[in-house]
């Protein structure tokens, strides 16, 4: 199969959930006798039609194991997660002719897409024209979110109001110059700059900022809102127009589906990543019961949650557990272990650290992969109804899906520090029953999905 994938680009440059799992995904593939290329949005020059295909050096994906590289110059700018300040930049039109001639050329079956940003819908449509079958994968919710992870004024986007939310949320969003340095050469040789870490570091803290923040009625702008309405209803009629959705989880296709998408074209598939293999083994819960928290300090990944849920729980009287963050905190309170964060290398060690893992996001994750890490090494979870992993849980056999609230977070808590059996029973059901999902065999599922679109 000729398989081509749109996604950010390679790493130094391009890092994170998305890019890694794309590499791969196109590295099981690439071992089972596919033709892989990845096209990635690189130079932006102006908000012009023109744009350019060009086929760039070979990314060696391992030993002698190589993927395709196109670069498509002059596309749509890619905001990352810094937010959208004018809409109408992500909706410019480009000259759909050069697509069609690019996916002519080079026989594509598939063209297999991973994010929207800095994607021209002529591309899709382009794709559809020459008969290329087109699936997206929702790794976060750009498509209808422009921050990317719904999460607006401290607390879970429940309702943006048609977007009037959006113009506030996205105050702080880069100029399109920004943007246009962001995608240039120059930015990919000074990016890993003392300076520009600095710079990035803070611009990070303002953005987390904005949308910790943000007052309900700070910015009212109808008009601005009717262009990130504009933006979103276009997104979403890119999503009906796929030839299949692939969503990571039942809960990420909820909240899609909550914001105008109707799921005709829905696949719900969880996902992997290559370095999840089977680690399982019989544990031991000790003296104390030790829960860990992966997560960073942020209020949207649930640290305060956990933190007050584990503040109540200590002042109750209740004293045999502990906490093992892995991160440093000032002052950290008595049930408390600080680690330094951890490298993916570490990981083993960390995962000797606690007995169960708590994931208790206030957002609505996509999916997770912290959750499906833990429970390959034998371990059992506490989830939030959030997060999207949820859907590896078996209620009681292999973990807890609770409510986002400190009573019914401390609640689960508390019965598993004074039922510590309960913690050995679900290590060793993990153990016997849980079935890992390597990449290998969740490029296996997706094959299985083109091949139902080709037929």
């Amino acid at each position: 199969m000729n398989i081509l994938h749109y996604s950010l680009g390679f790493p130094p440059f391009r890092r994170g959930g998305m890019t890694q799992y794309c590499l791969d995904l196109m590295l099981e593939q690439v071992k089972a006798g596919h033709q892989v290329s990845l096209l990635w949005p690189g130079r932006l020059y102006d908000l012009t039609q023109k744009s350019k295909v060009n086929e760039k050096q070979k990314y060696k994906l391992q030993n002698d194991l190589y993927c395709t590289s196109y670069e498509l110059l002059n596309p749509l700018p890619i905001p990352l997660m810094d937010g959208i300040q004018d809409p109408a930049t992500y909706l410019v039109k480009k000259e759909k002719t050069v697509y069609i001639e690019f996916f002519q050329k080079h026989t594509f079956q598939m063209l297999h897409i991973h994010t929207f940003m800095g994607l021209p819908s002529e591309l899709i449509e382009a794709a559809h024209e020459v008969g290329v079958k087109t699936v997206f994968t929702t790794h976060d919710y750009f498509p209808i979110c422009p921050r990317c992870n719904l999460f607006h004024a401290g607390k879970d986007c429940q309702d943006d109001k048609k977007c009037s939310d959006c113009v506030s949320c996205n105050q702080y969003g880069l100029s399109f110059n920004k943007m246009k340095f962001f995608q240039s050469e120059l930015y990919k040789r000074v990016k890993e700059s003392s300076v520009i870490k600095m710079l990035r570091a803070r611009h990070n803290r303002k953005m987390y900022d904005a949308t910790e923040q943000v007052i309900e009625s700070e910015i009212i702008d109808a008009k601005k809102q009717k262009k990130y309405q504009n933006l979103r209803d276009r997104n979403i009629e890119l999503l009906e127009k796929m030839d299949a959705v692939h969503f990571n989880s039942t809960n990420t296709l909820w909240v899609y589906k909550k914001r105008g998408y109707t799921g005709n074209n829905a696949n719900v598939i969880s996902i992997s990543n290559g370095a999840i293999v089977d680690h399982k083994r019989i544990r031991k819960v000790g003296s104390s019961v030790r829960f860990g928290y992966l997560g960073p300090l942020t209020t949207h990944k649930g640290y305060n949650l956990f933190k007050n849920a584990c503040d109540a729980l200590w002042l109750s009287g209740e004293h045999n557990f502990e906490a093992h963050i892995f991160v440093e905190v000032s002052n950290p309170s008595s049930y408390m272990i600080c680690h330094k964060p951890y490298s993916y290398k570490e990981l083993p060690n960390v995962m000797n650290q606690f007995d169960v893992l708590v994931t208790p996001s206030e957002w609505e994750e996509t999916f997770g992969f912290t959750v499906l890490e833990a429970l390959s090494y034998g371990i059992p979870v506490i989830v939030s109804e959030k997060v999207g992993a949820k859907d590896l849980i078996l209620e009681g056999k292999n973990g807890f899906v609770v409510a986002s609230s400190v009573e019914t977070l401390k609640f689960q808590i508390a019965d598993l520090v004074r039922h510590p059996s309960i913690i050995d029973d679900m290590n060793a059901y993990i153990e016997k029953n849980f079935k890992v999902k390597t990449m290998k065999e969740h490029s296996y599922e997706l094959n299985a999905l083109y091949k139902k679109l080709l037929s």
